[in-house]
Order: structure tokens, then C-alpha cells, then sequence
């Protein structure tokens, strides 16, 4: 109807691939533009619309609003007009290659090291010809003697994993960092390190002290531990048990409790070093052994000892018994010397000399050592060792030359007894 608005639809269509889609129209007299959608560009009576690309069977709506203001047929020509294209699709992509090596923080020497390499194409191609090259450290071999170890791993899609797994053996303590380095044909080189402590658990215990000691007196020892590993030992316990013959005189820094001394350390550092002393005494002779026993919460034990030769005294006891008593002059009498060693230890170089009065002489010796008779005394030869407990017995046999009380003397000395004991006997001569 005259002065009525009225729309218009529009539906354009690709046939194939265009671009610079340009839709124009020239409205005729007594028509006017009111508006559309999408909304055209107006030049007086031109409109424009511009689609810009559309793909091969797409479809484009529009819609027009327009008004009549005459009568009569009125006819509006829409054209449409575009460039066709053609497309080129080129896939540029290149692989990428990343690894991750993982293993043991820590081992100690000779352990197995297991070693894992994981390879990744995180490019957007196939990666050609991948290999990985382990390189070991001079702290971890191989079974095979070598020191770079090839993996082929073929080829890698994008997105593709694959692992490499290889065990060694720690051989000396340190530090190592083992390499693993990826290469491919058509990547470029990449490589990845893990690192390992080839680290011992090790503490070493030492005592020291007098070797020989006379009995009574107090023997001064001295424990010292080293932590000789690459840890640090925590709760470490030093225990010296003393031997049953001996009594502990001072342990200082230690909870005594009968026969054992014990230290506590909270931790002992790689390299440090603890001492401890202990003071023991004893009454009776002998070689005894002193122990200590070191432990600790990482299970790294040691143990050392000492021993002490507890030196007894030696203990000379003289008798002397005649045969006839009393005689009368020009008789004879024999005395036997008894000479004990009542001590604990033995006693060297045993010199018995017996000495006779004017009236006295001496016409014959015998006993376990040779003997030189003199006019007035008899002298034994000296007895290298006498044991504890054992008895020596030596003869002489005197002439009585005149009256009295006549009285012999016994000399006995040793290494032990630098001073003589003397002992004297009473014979009566009539």
C-alpha cells in the first residue's frame, strides 16, 4: 500500500570459495530506505553491503526494509559480485625432543645405581633415528666397561614417550652427575642429568691405655670415635664394659652403672671426632681386656678394646731348718734353706748367699742353682725366674770348728728385692 513499509529478503549462496562479497543496489524513484539487517552503507540512493569471505556452500541472509511513495510496478535490482580464491594449505611442523633422567639420591659403594630415561617428542612431527648417549661418571661403571652407553630408540611420533632403563654400580664415594644426551636426525640435540651421593655409613673406635700396670694402681684409657662416613650419626652410644676383675675408678661425662661406663652424643658430623676417658683399678694380677661398643641410629656399629697387664708382686719368704742341733766340735750338720715366693708375679735373678760364722765352715752345697763354696760363705748361682707359688730348696752341709752360738745368715735378693732379706739360724755347738 502506498506509504506502507515493506521488507525484502535477501539469501546469498556460495558456490565455490569466494572473497570481497560486495551486494549493492540502486533504489528506484519513489522508494526510500528505512533500514536493514545487517545494516547497509548509504550513498543517496546506493546501498552497500560487504560480506567480506564466504566459503563454498555458505549462505548469507539479509533483510531490507523499504517504503513506497507512488503507485505503479516498481522494481529494485540487487547485485552481487565477488572474487574467487583457491587455497594453498602448507603443514609446517618440526619434532621437539625433551628427556627427564631419574634415580637413587643416595647409595653407598658397590650398590646398584638404577637409572631411568624417560623420552618425550612434545614437537608436531615424527622425530627420526632418536638415540640417547649415557655418559658415566668416573664414581659409577658399568658391567660392560664402557663409559658411554647408546640407546637407539627408532622413531618418536609426536606425543610419544619412550624409556631408556640401565643399572651400574657406585664404585668410590663422591658426588656424581650421569648425563643422558638425546639426539635424533631431524631434532635438534637435548640432554638431562640426574645426580647421585655415593655415600658410607662408617664410624671408627679407638682405645688406648697402659699396656702393664702394677696391681692397686688406676689405669688411664682413652676411647676416641671418628665418623670416618659422609653422614651424619644420630644417637650415638658409647659403651665400655669393664672386665670383670676390675672396678671403674672415673668415667667422666658417663652414666656409670656397675661394670659399664656409657657416653650419649646427639649427633657425630661427618669427620668429627669424640674422646672419652675412663679410669679403671684392680687388686687382682692378670690381662684383662677392656671393650667399648659404639652405636648409633643408622646401624653403623664398631668396637674396639684394649688390654692391660695387671703386674702382681712378687713375695719372698725364707726358712731355715738344720739337721743336727745342737752338734758338738768336729761334727757336721746340714741346713736346708727353703725360699718361697708367696707373691703374685714372678721374680727374676733369685740370689741366695749364706754367710757363716768363724767357727762354721761350709764343706758342701747343693740345690737348684750351682754353688760356690768358700772358707766362710757359699754362694748360689742366681735363678732366672721364680714363679708365683714355687719353692726352692737348697742343702749345705758346715763343720763345727769351736763352741758357741753359732749363728748362719741367709741372703736373699732379687730383681724385685734390690735390699737382701736376711734370716739367721740359732745352732748350738758344745
Amino acid at each position: 500500500m502506498l506509504g506502507d513499509q515493506y521488507p525484502l529478503d535477501l539469501e546469498i549462496s556460495a558456490c565455490c570459495d569466494v572473497c570481497e562479497v560486495i551486494l549493492t543496489t540502486t533504489l528506484p524513484e519513489g522508494v526510500s530506505y528505512m533500514r536493514s539487517q545487517p545494516e547497509a552503507k548509504v550513498e543517496g540512493r546506493v546501498l552497500t553491503w560487504q560480506f567480506g569471505s564466504i566459503s563454498k556452500g555458505q549462505t548469507i541472509n539479509s533483510r531490507i526494509w523499504l517504503k513506497c511513495e507512488r503507485e505503479g510496478d516498481i522494481c529494485a535490482c540487487f547485485c552481487v559480485k565477488a572474487t574467487p580464491v583457491a587455497f594453498c594449505a602448507l603443514l609446517c611442523a618440526k619434532p621437539v625432543l625433551v628427556c627427564e633422567k631419574c634415580g637413587p639420591l643416595e647409595v653407598c659403594p658397590g650398590d646398584p645405581v638404577h637409572y631411568t630415561i624417560t623420552v618425550t617428542n612434545i614437537g608436531t612431527c615424527a622425530a627420526e633415528e632418536v638415540v640417547v648417549a649415557d655418559i658415566l661418571p668416573d664414581g659409577i661403571e658399568h658391567a660392560s666397561g664402557q663409559k658411554t652407553l647408546n640407546f637407539r630408540l627408532g622413531t618418536l611420533e609426536p606425543c610419544q614417550t619412550k624409556k631408556v632403563n640401565l643399572c651400574a654400580t657406585a664404585v668410590k664415594r663422591g658426588k656424581f652427575c650421569n648425563t643422558a644426551v638425546v639426539s635424533a636426525c631431524n631434532a635438534n640435540q637435548t640432554s638431562c642429568e640426574f645426580c647421585t651421593c655415593v655415600c658410607c655409613c662408617a664410624i671408627e673406635c679407638q682405645k688406648v691405655g697402659p699396656k702393664e700396670i702394677p696391681v692397686g694402681q688406676n689405669a688411664d684409657y682413652q676411647i676416641t670415635i671418628v665418623n670416618t662416613g659422609d653422614k651424619v650419626l644420630h644417637e650415638v652410644v658409647v659403651t665400655d664394659t669393664a672386665p670383670s676383675a676390675t672396678s671403674i675408678v672415673a668415667a667422666p661425662g658417663a652414666n656409670v652403672c656397675g661394670k659399664q661406663a656409657v657416653w650419649k652424643l646427639r649427633e657425630l658430623k661427618a669427620g668429627e671426632k669424640a674422646a672419652f676417658n675412663i679410669t679403671l683399678t684392680t687388686c687382682n694380677p692378670g690381662f684383662f681386656t677392656n671393650q667399648v661398643a659404639v652405636t648409633n641410629c643408622e646401624a653403623c656399629n664398631s668396637c674396639c678394646e684394649f688390654g692391660t697387664h695387671w703386674k702382681g708382686r712378687p713375695a719372698l719368704d725364707i726358712c731355715i731348718e738344720s739337721s743336727d742341733n745342737p752338734i758338738c766340735i768336729g761334727e757336721t750338720t746340714r741346713f736346708k734353706i727353703v725360699v718361697v715366693n708367696k707373691g703374685q708375679e714372678y721374680d727374676s735373678n733369685v740370689k741366695v748367699v749364706i754367710n757363716f760364722p768363724g767357727e762354721l765352715t761350709p764343706v758342701d752345697a747343693s740345690g737348684p742353682t750351682a754353688a760356690k763354696v768358700s772358707k766362710d760363705n757359699v754362694t748360689f748361682a742366681p735363678l732366672a725366674n721364680l714363679a708365683p707359688r714355687q719353692t726352692l730348696e737348697y742343702y749345705v752341709t758346715v763343720k763345727a770348728t769351736g763352741r758357741g752360738d753359732l749363728r748362719p745368715k741367709v741372703l736373699v735378693s732379687s730383681d724385685f728385692i734390690q735390699n737382701p732379706i736376711t734370716q739367721e739360724e740359732s745352732l748350738i755347738v758344745n
